[in-house]
């Protein structure tokens, strides 16, 4: 595709550089004033490609900065793991050379008792001479306690020995368990790092790439004069589409955000809210809107391919009037934050129960933060026209497990409405 379009480019300077490259698809009343309606057509195409290559790159570049903090963050995360499992190594080692030593104690004292034991059955009479020597009754007694005596004290010390063993055992176990499950942890920070570093490089490619294409747009920008409307207006055409899926792509780093979010955040199952609708999943964002575009495909230049579609509207559009409060349609958690001069433009996402996630975009502003736990009707933003907005509307968008679906059928039926149900 790029030898064509160099080729293309080649054939349009050759055109254009002297007489030959006159314009072969004017018409024949006014050739000159049909030629210039046209370069103004397409020099306009070209402008908003350009404005929309810009923005998108605007926008990968803030996610690039997002992506380098969050690799800050993850590394750090990773050292603090790491230094607790250092820590807990040596307890763990410290932990085994104790047992050892008390190990060898047991070991000793059993010794001992085994001795004494094999002594008194051997040789059973060196006990009766040592109480025969008793010089009286109190003697005696005194001398069977003493014997009574330091039996208990070597039977107690033995039980001792071994209520510290088990105890030294099971703390030794206890540390362990914690070293794997700091270990685990680790292991998940390393995965979610190596896949902000390939999101990246993935991201770095995009920009390199919009940036060839914003390069092509100004040099046909600026050889438009000097070209045949037909073959510009081709060029122009394939410019649009590389540019489209470019951009696409760099609308989808939101949604990649939003997955590397959810993998160091686990939502779990979210407790619901008093006053949570009872029939249904979600409520209608803005209760008294109008809906201007439904989910599905569209005919909009503007929306990106999806589904085999060239153009399709991932969500349902939502008119009220400049900054009315936005609502959440469940309860859940923040996942982020964003504001770009294209596509979403100031946006909100929710992450849901069952991996649900919803996108509130082009919001004036948005009154809430990551991490922050929302509930069922709740603001939280204002309608706006940031992005790519042609009036102030709310994009409502609904995607389970990283997919889009139409929010239609979680939403109460028939018009929007603050109907819960």
């Amino acid at each position: 595709m790029k030898g064509l379009l160099v080729a293309i480019v080649l054939a349009l300077v050759v055109l254009g550089s002297g007489p030959g490259g006159v314009n072969a698809d004017t018409t024949p009343t006014d050739p000159q004033q049909a030629q210039l309606a046209l370069i103004a057509q397409i020099r306009a195409q070209l402008g908003s490609n350009l404005a929309d290559a810009l923005a998108a790159q605007q926008q990968l570049q803030k996610s690039l900065q997002d992506n380098a903090a969050q690799q800050q963050e993850m590394q750090a995360k990773i050292v603090e793991v790491e230094n607790k499992i250092a820590e807990l190594d040596v307890k763990i080692a410290d932990a085994q050379r104790r047992e050892a030593i008390l190990a060898d104690r047991i070991e000793a004292e059993r010794t001992q008792l085994r001795q004494l034991a094999r002594a008194i059955y051997t040789a059973p009479n060196s006990v009766l001479v040592v109480l025969g020597e008793a010089q009286s009754l109190s003697d005696l007694l005194t001398r069977i306690a003493d014997l009574n005596v330091a039996g208990a004290r070597a039977r107690e010390l033995k039980a001792t020995l071994a209520s510290d063993l088990s105890s030294l055992q099971n703390e030794r176990k206890r540390e362990q368990a914690d070293r794997d499950e700091q270990v685990k942890q680790r292991d998940l920070l390393d995965s979610q790092l190596s896949q902000l570093r390939a999101l990246q490089v993935q991201q770095e490619e995009s920009m390199a790439a919009l940036q060839v294409k914003i390069e092509q747009t100004r040099t046909e920008m600026y050889l438009l004069s000097r070209q045949s409307t037909q073959l510009a207006q081709q060029v122009t055409d394939m410019l649009q589409q590389q540019q489209d899926a470019i951009i696409a792509a760099a609308m989808q780093a939101v949604w990649t955000q939003v997955q590397l979010w959810s993998q160091s955040n686990n939502v779990g199952q979210i407790a619901t809210s008093a006053g949570h609708s009872t029939k249904y999943r979600f409520i209608w964002p803005e209760p008294q809107a109008q809906i201007s575009q439904p989910f599905g495909p569209s005919t909009f230049w503007f929306e990106p391919p999806y589904a085999g579609y060239p153009h399709f509207h991932t969500g349902i559009d939502l008119v009220e009037p400049f900054g009315s409060p936005v609502y959440a349609a469940d309860d859940g958690v923040v996942a982020l934050v964003g504001s770009s001069s294209s596509g979403y433009g100031n946006y909100v996402v929710i992450a849901h129960s069952g991996g649900l996630d919803t996108l509130y975009g082009h919001l004036s502003t948005a009154l809430v933060k990551v991490g922050q736990v929302v509930t069922q009707g709740q603001p939280i933003g204002m309608e706006g026209s940031t992005g790519n907005s042609t009036g102030a509307h709310l994009h409502f968008e609904l995607r389970i497990n990283q997919k889009p679906v139409d929010p239609r059928p979680y939403l109460p039926p028939g018009a929007p409405s603050a109907y819960k149900g």
